[in-house]
């Protein structure tokens, strides 16, 4: 109805001026970049104050989320007694800076959270409401009102340009702006040590030794040569190439069929197809579009609920466009039995007509287009971002093919870790509490917990001190820069425990292992179904929280023994909450904050010993939480507030909207706070999209390697994110007939080869997937670039044959189901050898090895459907298995635990798999790990799975922020160390270590190792994520010292990745007369090198 009103008052104001030429509407819309773009492109040359023709209304309809807070406060009662507006309080009047005149203020402020989510045929609301009474006395008006939020109504819609909710400004984020409640605080002092505790025991401040002996990931090259009967004619290139993306190119019908297998289209719709393209790429340029023939909109009538996702197919002529073109929608939510014209982020248009001069505008367009230039313009698939809907929908639900068979891998899971038949989390920051002795460090961030089992057994808390931290040099190629740092662990700084807990009857159970988190029950093993102490552990909580069951007394060990311990009273504090300080002998001070069932309950926390403080007895629910105290005892009210609830567990969730994304990290949470939230902390990347809703509380405590964490008070971490366009190739690039020729000849060199068996004579998983991923990169050289579809469609067979050695498992190491754990996995280590292919078995780089098979896929199964083939359709299965195997999206998915590899929280993957290590999970190639997210991306967009396209692009955007904070050292780097920044990359990251080597070499020796594991492959996207500001710098400060020393694979890696920030100097190293195949890996083609370098130059 309310685009219907729209259309008949441009029509009244028509006729009013009827006996007119000209109709005049001063009416303007604003609406997403997307739709503005789209609209722009296929009028382009109306601009949006044009006043003349027939007017074209393009109506935005709200999208799929809506999140909306407002903050609202009651009269305030001033120091007279008398109330006062909020837009009095802003401006108080003057006083005396000596008025001590007591008085109280009490200020109720309600917190609603409204979101609506739509999906198939349901819309869901949920609203968050919390009402703070805030309770304020003090002397000094200034007080009153210092730290105190805002009260503007705040309104956030999410939309498809994304950036209505984006945080611009870090400050504000950290800056403390949550209200919460406060009062008056009486401190008691109830134990002093008379003298200094001895520490009976040390921290480990000694280096874990890292090994630096495993297989080089870069190999020479190792081909079966073969001459071939078909080659490209090098004589047949006459002309210049230009690369331009426009869409994605598929047919209309074929996505249909193949995504949208629940919704009904009428066959008279598929045939009157428009011979216009809509598309909502935000980078496509006008004059791409401008030379697309004449337009119109006709609809489309669905008769069920669904999210369509379609792409468009362009044939490409020899003057660059085929005379008519597909039409293509984005994936939308549409009601029953409606019909839609073109769609853009759930956005709809409609058109009387197109004024006649847009049609002549764009027909001369591309008469000028084929008369002025002499290149043929290469249409290239790019991520059209057109999905609307969840994002973390299932890839599959269906059992993994038979292909893979059903086996277990021969390690042990310890007795008390069970997850009740769900598959179990393998490179999570809790592995280690299932793994060797179970006692190793547990990351939750930005705590370090772990398992006492000596005399102070418990459970063990301790946090970061800068101060504290150990850095050292060891077989670098930097004199005088740190190679690493790392934190002491085992510190036992606060242990929670209970009175009957010894070291010898202490037993650990591991259940609710989650992505995000995992419960921890501690117990004497004989009752501890009704006597336990539970733990929940949860990413970015904000407290340790102890949860004591049954007749448990609770105890609080301190190795460092305690100095003072007082208790706090407030009438900011519920009830049923006792707060305590307690001051440790290392200086540091930590908070305890007891809270019972009621409040009626008599218990106190006392000191039993100066290294152990003791409850007075037991109590069935009773709640210990403990943080470490902010260095501003102000801010300790933000703790107050969130006192009584904790986390038990956190959840990913997240919707697109064209080429916006907003995900959120959702906390579950039990107990109850006088705010109505818990209090969780963010990393330093979360705060570039971290949406303005939170509530940030000022409070800033160091994490491991990942700097300031700052906390804030909320149950829910909302960002908003872009989804940007990065394709198969190198968009708006023209290559010229001389590097086209060059081209054409290393291609029939690299070609002549027999693809399947090279590809099959690898003994490594790993080096199958780079050796495939080589000849499809070349394959997409040869449909794209050159042209050629006898050679193209001759490589794509020999593409096939190579796959099916994968295909049907026929490998040097074939996969298996792991039924123990929930993974597809190498059956190298079924004989007891569990380093076997980089530990892959062991789900060691799953990320890295699979990624370029998924990569390869994408490429040939593109490639394949432009020729009307299936093959991407009839081994999607196959494909599938190894994407859900590494970053499955949802718990709907019962046979792989949720994203295996990438972290959500930490902004990238851990390639750690079933490893011990004290220094928790570690990452040693942030490239491979981009690859990969890549390859998902592609593949998503080859088999119309619009949610894992969206979820590629968002993950490559997470990375880009995060790499950027934590794995690339730019000079400007605020969050790593600034002694470090020199080396220019972090080498092996870990959760609580930074290590500048690698695990198969030391830079002393072959700094290219610890730099370029960074940068194999060199894609698209590590143009996105490896920016041309950082990869110029570490050249000019690192690469450059020693490049010209290295001879193998290595250099070509190196200087590919030059090709980011230096694409000349690039292309000239790989079109050089001296050119050696010595300088390139196994995985890399010297035609792919061309091609990107000479894309990235033009």
């Amino acid at each position: 109805m309310y685009f219907k009103s729209l259309l008949l008052t441009a029509i009244a104001a028509s006729k009013i001026v009827a006996d007119e030429i000209v109709t005049v509407t001063n009416t303007k819309y604003v609406t997403n970049a997307c739709l503005e773009n789209a609209a722009n492109s296929l009028l382009p040359d109306n601009p949006t104050n044009l006043q003349q023709g027939i007017p074209i209304f393009i109506v935005q309809e709200p999208v799929v989320l809506t999140k909306t807070r407002t903050h609202t406060e009651a009269v305030f009662v001033g120091i007279n007694g008398k109330p006062f507006t909020k837009s009095q309080e802003s401006q108080p009047t003057s006083s005396s800076s000596e008025d001590c005149t007591t008085y109280t203020t009490t200020i109720y402020a309600t917190h609603s959270y409204e979101t609506t989510l739509c999906q198939n045929n349901n819309c869901q609301t949920s609203t968050y409401t919390t009402v703070i009474p805030q309770t304020y006395t003090t002397s000094s008006i200034n007080q009153q009102i210092a730290g105190q939020a805002s009260t503007t109504a705040e309104s956030s819609n999410f939309n498809s340009n994304g950036s209505n909710s984006a945080i611009e400004s870090f400050s504000g984020l950290v800056a403390a702006n949550a209200s919460v409640r406060t009062a008056e605080t009486t401190t008691r002092t109830i134990f002093t040590a008379s003298t200094t505790p001895s520490v009976t025991s040390t921290p480990s401040q000694t280096n874990e030794l890292l090994p630096t002996t495993r297989s080089n990931p870069v190999a020479p090259q190792s081909v079966v040569n073969e001459s071939k009967s078909i080659t490209i004619d090098v004589s047949s290139i006459t002309e210049a190439v230009t690369v331009s993306s426009v869409a994605l190119n598929y047919t209309i019908a074929a996505n249909i069929a193949a995504n949208s297998a629940n919704s009904s289209i009428e066959s008279s719709a598929l045939s009157s197809a428009p011979s216009s393209s809509f598309s909502s790429i935000s980078s496509i340029e006008s004059s791409s579009l401008s030379s697309a023939p004449s337009s119109s909109f006709s609809s489309i009538s669905l008769t069920t609920l669904s999210s369509i996702y379609v792409n468009t197919y362009y044939s490409n002529s020899s003057i660059g466009y085929s005379s008519s073109t597909s039409f293509s929608v984005e994936s939308v939510p549409i009601s029953q039995s409606s019909s839609f014209a073109s769609d853009s982020s759930s956005s709809v248009l409609s058109s009387s007509s197109i004024p006649s001069s847009s049609s002549s505008s764009s027909s001369s367009s591309s008469s000028s287009l084929s008369s002025s230039s002499s290149s043929s313009v290469i249409v290239v698939p790019t991520v059209a971002a057109a999905y609307v809907g969840n994002i973390f929908s299932a890839i599959d639900t269906n059992a993994p093919p038979a292909i893979f068979p059903r086996e277990q891998l021969p390690l042990g899971i310890p007795s008390g870790v069970n997850n009740n038949g769900e598959p179990i989390g393998t490179n999570k920051f809790y592995s280690n509490l299932y793994l060797s002795d179970q006692n190793m460090m547990v990351y939750t961030w930005p705590y370090g917990t772990f398992w006492t089992k000596n005399n102070f057994a418990g459970y063990s808390v301790q946090h970061v001190v800068e101060s504290q931290r150990v850095f050292g040099s060891d077989h670098t190629n930097n004199p005088g820069v740190p190679s690493y740092y790392f934190n002491p662990t085992n510190l036992e700084e606060i242990v929670l425990s209970a009175s009957s807990f010894t070291k010898d009857n202490i037993q650990l159970g591991l259940t609710n292992i989650e992505s995000m988190s995992a419960l921890v029950t501690l117990s004497t093993g004989s009752d501890a179904d009704l006597n336990n102490l539970q733990i929940p552990l949860v990413q970015g909580m904000g407290m340790i929280t102890g949860i004591y069951n049954g007749d448990l007394i609770p105890v609080i060990n301190s190795v460092y023994g305690f100095s003072t311990l007082t208790v706090e009273q407030s009438d900011a504090l519920n009830s049923n909450i006792q707060k305590y300080k307690a001051k440790l002998s290392n200086a540091a001070e930590w908070l305890i904050y007891i809270t019972l069932p009621n409040s009626n309950i008599d218990f106190e926390l006392t000191a039993d010993t100066y290294q152990s403080l003791k409850g007075s007895k037991s109590v069935d629910g009773l709640i210990v939480q403990v943080a470490i105290a902010p260095d501003e005892e102000s801010l300790e009210k933000y703790y107050d507030a969130a006192a009584g609830m904790y986390v038990t567990d956190a959840t990913v969730e997240g919707n697109a909207a064209g080429s916006s994304a907003s995900y959120s990290f959702n906390y579950a949470t039990k107990g109850q706070s006088s705010s109505g939230s818990p209090i969780v902390f963010a990393l330093p990347h979360h705060l570039k999209s971290l949406n303005s809703g939170s509530s940030s509380t000022g409070i800033q405590v160091l994490s491991q390697t990942k700097g300031l964490m700052t906390g804030f008070l909320t149950n829910t971490l909302s960002f908003s994110d872009t989804i940007e366009d990065i394709s198969f190739l190198p968009s708006d690039a023209t290559y010229s007939t001389e590097q086209l020729t060059l081209l054409a000849q290393v291609a029939n060199e690299e070609l002549a080869v027999n693809i399947p068996n090279t590809v099959k004579n690898m003994n490594s998983n790993y080096f199958s997937g780079k050796v495939i991923d080589k000849y499809a990169q070349i394959l997409l050289v040869l449909s794209e670039i050159i042209k050629d579809d006898e050679v193209t469609k001759d490589t794509l067979e020999s593409m096939k044959e190579a796959f099916e050695t994968f295909t049907k498992n026929e490998q040097y190491y074939p996969l298996m189901y792991d039924t123990k754990f929930g993974g597809v996995t190498s059956t190298s280590a079924q004989n007891g050898d569990t380093g076997a292919d980089y530990g892959s078995a062991y789900y060691n780089d799953h990320h890295f090895h699979y990624g370029y098979f998924v990569h390869a896929a994408a490429v040939v199964g593109y490639v394949d459907k432009k020729f009307n083939g299936t093959w991407a359709e009839d081994n999607k299965d196959w494909v599938n298995s190894l994407i859900r195997d590494v970053a499955n999206p949802s718990k709907s998915d019962t046979y792989f635990p949720v994203s295996r590899m990438f972290d959500w929280y930490q902004g990238h993957s851990w390639a750690a798999g079933l490893f011990a290590s004290n220094d928790g999970k570690n990452q040693e190639s942030s490239s491979e790990d981009i690859q990969f997210a890549y390859g998902m991306k592609l593949f998503g967009q080859v088999i119309n799975d619009g949610a894992m396209e969206t979820r590629g692009g968002l993950m490559l955007s997470i990375m880009r922020k995060s790499f950027e904070d934590y794995f690339y050292f730019k000079s400007d780097n605020t969050v790593q160390p600034e002694s470090i920044l020199p080396n220019k990359v972090s080498g092996i990251f870990f959760e609580n270590k930074v290590a500048y080597t690698t695990y198969f070499g030391s830079p002393d020796n072959f700094p290219q190792y610890t730099h370029l594991i960074h940068a194999i492959p060199v894609t698209p996207a590590s143009a996105y994520v490896r920016t041309a500001a950082y990869t110029q710098e570490e050249w000019d400060d690192q690469i450059s010292t020693f490049i010209d020393s290295v001879t193998d694979g290595w250099l070509g890696i190196g200087q590919l990745d030059r090709a980011i920030h230096d694409p000349k100097s690039s292309f000239d190293f790989f079109s050089s007369d001296s050119w050696s195949n010595n300088y390139l890996d196994n995985g890399q083609s010297r035609t792919w090198s061309l091609a990107l370098s000479g894309g990235l130059l033009n």
